[in-house]
C-alpha cells in the first residue's frame, strides 16, 4: 500500500525529536529503502549509544527523515542524513539541514562538515544552496552497485 502524503513541506513546521529505540526499526527500513549501501541497526544503535546527536523529523508516528551528527570542540560531522523516498524532494532535506545548523549555532560550532557521494548531485546541489563548499574528495570512500565510488568532502563556516 502506497502511504499517503499527509505533510507538506510548506504547510506545517516540521516536528523534531531525538530518537527513541521503537524508531529504530522504521529508520532501518527506510535507510534500506534509500541507500545504495545502508547503515544497520548496529550503526545506529552504536550511534545512539556514543552520545551522538539523533534527531528524527515526525509527523506523529510517521518518520519522514533523520539526522545524526558527531559534534566535538568547535566541528560537527554530518554522519547520516535522510529523508524517507516518498517525502524526497519536498522541502525536508532542507528543514533537516537548516535544524543541524540550529544545533550547531546554538553549541558555538565554527565548522559543519560532511561527505556525499559524487553521483548524488541532488544532494550536493541541496548542500551548496544552504552555503556548503567541497573542500576535497575522498577516492573510492563509498561501496557501489559495481566497485567503488568518491566521496565529496562538503564545509560550511557558521
Amino acid at each position: 500500500m502506497k502511504e499517503k502524503l499527509i505533510l507538506k513541506a510548506n504547510t506545517k513546521k516540521p516536528n523534531f525529536k531525538n530518537v527513541e529505540l521503537d524508531d529504530i526499526e522504521k529508520i532501518v527500513s527506510i535507510e534500506v529503502n534509500c541507500h545504495i549501501s545502508p547503515w544497520t541497526k548496529k550503526n545506529f544503535l552504536d550511534s545512539i549509544n556514543a552520545g551522538y546527536t539523533f534527531q528524527v523529523l515526525k509527523d506523529d508516528h510517521l518518520i519522514i527523515g533523520y539526522y545524526i551528527a558527531s559534534f566535538a570542540a568547535d566541528e560537527c560531522e554530518l554522519l547520516n542524513i535522510t529523508v524517507k523516498k516518498n517525502f524526497q524532494r519536498q522541502g525536508f532535506g532542507t528543514a533537516i539541514i537548516n535544524h543541524l545548523i540550529k544545533n550547531c549555532l546554538k553549541r558555538k560550532t565554527l565548522n559543519l562538515f560532511l561527505e556525499v557521494r559524487k553521483s548524488n548531485k541532488n544532494a550536493i546541489l541541496l548542500y551548496e544552496k544552504e552555503g556548503f563548499n567541497e573542500v576535497g574528495i575522498r577516492p573510492n570512500y563509498y561501496k557501489a552497485l559495481k566497485g567503488k565510488e568518491d566521496a565529496v568532502l562538503m564545509a560550511k563556516s557558521l
